[in-house]
């Protein structure tokens, strides 16, 4: 997945970055024709309306600039970020676990890339564009000093950037290393009490901490002499900017103090907009190193390893994650009906539908599906960020309200101060156990997929509500198909096959 600018938004960067540079060339102009007139003349100029009127509007374009590029930042950070929920959702809360925390500390350390580098990059191309075309017009050497000395400064950065880029995803691949040991020995400090093993636990940490705080050092190293060989770079280009135009201006004297005075005071701002690219762009290749691992998950995770055939099947999938779950298998599943599936718990039934849904490649054999159109209902109580309306699935509000009626969910939400347009954060919605099973069961009704896995889809019900659901299963099955995970014998009564999933084989009992 590749998170970049639109068309759109680039063009929208780059006219706001012409007319805040304009806007400054042109207080630039004003200022230096005001001293001229004042030092040189001795006379006052009625251009101080005009040099004000220039840096507010530099001022203004500049904040719009900062404004939009903040947003548009914003907005593709969250997007990205609500695809890792989404993607999460239909994963074992274990792994979310394991991977959420991982991959927000990526995402944030991503976000650099769109706030600071690629708007720096586009404001700084219009600046030295625009400030070159403008010395060749006031004083051809000048502008001839700076296109000679200024390509050193980006490909100076260039070489540090690309080492640090590898520095950093090094960085990152500790970092994650450290972030899962942390988090495994937290889950089981209490084993590691009983058993007496902190000092081992401690070193473990120790050492990963300290390798973790080497390659961090060695990115630093990196920053400072990059940091150090562009300040002499900037110093020596303006230096011979001054020279040329004092000896213009004081021995050859073939220029005015009004373009001596442009000159100056423009080259500094073209060298800074170098110095700041190269700093960004030193923060870029490392922001685009936590980019990568962040395309590592979303690559894997969208990969597609299912075919499309006629129907759901299993042909000879052996499948191991990480011991083996299938092997040698191969089910036919029918077009519609419901399909129960039993087995001890720990046997790998949720890692089953997961496979069927996409999540896991089977080592040997294929997985065929008559669509891509699934949907899932897990065994978690957890639901991404969002509101309730875009859970459902943003349809038709009256067609949504029928669906909760006859789900015995209508009151539950629309009492709610927000009513379905109630935001879920962090998973903290007032709603029963229960109440977000059965508003599942509303999203797969009112998005009516070709096929629906379930895992346990009556836990957390009582005898009513179970009922309730089966009714609404039994309604669905005529027209989809249904797997399901199955422990209680009510919905098992309701399946028309049965599977038995034991000792990583899956016999079919009727």
């Amino acid at each position: 997945m590749k998170l970049e600018l639109t068309k759109k938004q680039t063009l929208v960067y780059t006219l706001i970055s012409v007319l805040a540079t304009g806007s400054y060339l042109l207080f630039g102009h004003y200022i230096s024709t005001f001293l001229d007139a004042l030092i040189i003349e001795h006379t006052t100029s009625n251009t101080i309306f005009y040099m004000a009127l220039a840096f507010i509007l530099f001022m203004t374009f500049d904040f719009f600039y900062k404004n939009y590029t903040g947003r548009v930042s914003t907005n593709v950070v969250s997007n990205y970020g609500q695809m890792i929920i989404d993607d999460i959702h239909v994963r074992s809360a274990q792994e979310s676990e394991r991977t959420m925390n991982r991959l927000f500390v990526h995402l944030d350390k991503y976000r650099p890339y769109l706030t600071q580098f690629v708007p720096t990059i586009i404001n700084t191309v219009v600046k030295v564009v625009m400030i070159i075309a403008v010395l060749i017009y006031v004083d051809w050497i000048a502008a001839l000093i700076l296109i000679i000395s200024a390509p050193f400064i980006p490909l100076f950065y260039i070489l540090v950037g690309l080492r640090t880029q590898d520095e950093a995803k090094k960085k990152a691949d500790e970092f994650d290393e450290m972030g899962t040991l942390f988090l495994n020995l937290i889950r089981g400090k209490k084993t590691i009490h009983y058993t007496e093993s902190e000092q081992a636990v401690e070193k473990a940490l120790d050492k990963s901490n300290v390798q973790f705080l080497k390659t961090t050092m060695e990115i630093l190293k990196y920053a400072f002499q990059s940091t150090m060989m562009l300040e002499f770079i900037t110093i020596l280009g303006i230096g011979l900017v001054a020279l040329e135009v004092g000896l213009r201006i004081i021995i050859f004297k073939d220029i005015s103090f009004y373009t001596a005075f442009y000159v100056l005071f423009l080259s500094p701002l073209f060298y800074s907009g170098l110095k700041v690219m190269g700093t960004e762009f030193h923060n870029g290749k490392t922001a685009l190193a936590h980019k990568e691992k962040l395309e590592e998950y979303i690559s894997v995770s969208n990969k597609e390893y299912r075919e499309k055939g006629d129907t759901l099947a299993l042909n000879d999938v052996t499948l191991t994650v990480p011991r083996v779950i299938l092997d040698n298998e191969s089910i036919k599943f029918p077009k519609t009906g419901l399909v129960a599936i039993t087995g001890q718990s720990g046997v790998g039934k949720s890692t089953l539908l997961r496979a069927l849904l996409g999540l896991h490649r089977p080592d040997e054999g294929t997985i065929t599906v008559p669509s891509y159109n699934m949907d899932y209902i897990s065994d978690t109580l957890y639901l991404s960020d969002t509101t309730i309306y875009e859970f459902l699935g943003c349809g038709e509000e009256e067609t949504i309200k029928s669906v909760l009626r006859d789900l015995g969910l209508f009151f539950s939400i629309y009492n709610l101060e927000n009513g379905i347009h109630t935001y879920i954060k962090n998973n903290n919605i007032p709603l029963s156990g229960g109440e977000i099973v059965r508003l599942k069961l509303a999203r797969v009704i009112i998005r009516r997929p070709d096929v629906i896995l379930m895992d346990e889809p009556t836990e957390f019900l009582d005898s009513r509500t179970e009922a309730l659901v089966l009714e609404k299963l039994y309604e669905l099955k005529k027209e989809c198909l249904i797997v399901a995970v199955v422990h209680r014998r009510q919905l098992l009564s309701y399946s028309d096959v049965h599977y038995e999933y034991k000792n990583n084989e899956i016999r079919r009992v009727r």
